[in-house]
């Protein structure tokens, strides 16, 4: 159904743009069968920031990847999470919201991709696409790079820390607007997450690195103020 969707929005884009990994998530969604018991296994914000990278990637815009990822996560995602339909579409919409506004880069890879989806050689992403590779990242080929599709923007390659910088410190300025209110640590975490909103390492929030991330924000607060009051005394 959300790969007919997508492809009258599509339109003069072509559906080859659908690549391997997005139609099997589009079908199937996160097919659990795929992981080893026990195994991590990825979120649904993961799918929903992976969907919306490949919508702005292809050249959809914010309000043409609303139309149909909103419902998509909450049709295909819901056995996934324990949020509720209107909590998954405040989410997705913070998702998208984030990922259009940021420089977060669509890559995936390979056959290697966090989402155990299907892959082919003959995608048209492939060659663009930069896998990680023992202890470091390939450069994609001047040649590789000619081959794509002209609408492909291409990936780029950056840190792990360096692509949830945004979004982190929208994560800080949330915490200390709810910090102000006096609102609990374990319901701040829970409010990051269903936000869509990852730590500084790009992993869920949880109580003990909230906690953390709190210390070390009062130690700087603490540091400023002693600062200032050494500028001051010095003058």
């Amino acid at each position: 159904m959300f790969a007919t969707t997508l492809a009258a929005i599509l339109r003069e884009r072509g559906v080859d743009v659908i690549y391997p990994c997005v139609r099997d998530l589009l079908e199937n969604g996160l097919t659990l069968a795929r992981f080893s018991d026990g195994e991590f296994k990825p979120q649904r914000q993961d799918i929903t920031q992976y969907m919306a990278a490949w919508s702005k990637h292809v050249g959809l815009g914010e309000e043409e990847c609303r139309s149909w990822l909103i419902e998509y996560c909450v049709a295909m995602l819901s056995p996934i999470s324990r949020t509720s339909p209107s909590g998954i579409r405040h989410s997705t919409k913070s998702n998208i919201k984030y990922v259009y506004r940021s420089d977060v880069p669509f890559s995936c890879e390979h056959e290697d991709n966090f989402f155990r989806a299907q892959c082919s050689k003959d995608c048209p992403a492939y060659a663009a696409m930069i896998p990680k590779a023992c202890g470091g990242r390939n450069e994609t080929s001047k040649e590789s790079a000619l081959a794509r599709p002209a609408d492909v923007v291409e990936a780029q390659v950056i840190s792990v820390k360096a692509s949830y910088r945004d979004q982190f410190e929208i994560a800080l300025r949330f915490i200390h607007d709810e910090t102000k209110k006096k609102t609990k640590k374990k319901r701040i975490a829970q409010l990051l997450n269903e936000q869509g909103l990852k730590t500084r390492t790009g992993r869920r929030w949880t109580y003990g690195i909230l906690h953390c991330e709190l210390t070390k924000m009062k130690g700087n607060q603490v540091a400023d103020t002693s600062n200032q009051s050494m500028d001051t005394d010095a003058e």
